[in-house]
């Protein structure tokens, strides 16, 4: 599963990062506790909520709230590449924003 969250200016575009466009951040996980597979969706601004106990999840991969508040979900390993190059290999990703 991979989670993205607006926040995050990038400089490649300006001298001052500051000023840089908004390219977001994201983190790529398991989306299993416990064995137990989850489903995910959005639930407003950089948060996802799990349709099995309705926890709700950071893009850092924690639930802040709900029964499974504090699991953590296990990092995947993966490279943050600009779109365009996952939608040119991937072109069936599906993208959910929180």
């Amino acid at each position: 599963m991979v989670l993205w969250a607006p926040g995050t200016a990038s400089a490649l575009d300006s001298r001052d990062l500051a000023a840089g466009d908004d390219v977001g951040t994201s983190g790529v996980f398991r989306p299993r506790v416990d064995g137990r597979a989850l489903t995910f969706e959005p639930a407003g601004e950089k948060r996802v909520t799990d349709q099995e106990t309705g926890s709700t999840w950071t893009v850092l991969g924690e639930a802040v709230d709900g029964p499974l508040q504090g699991a953590r979900l296990t990092r995947m390993t993966h490279d943050d590449t600009f779109w365009f190059v996952q939608h040119a290999f991937r072109p069936d990703t599906r993208v959910v924003q929180p």
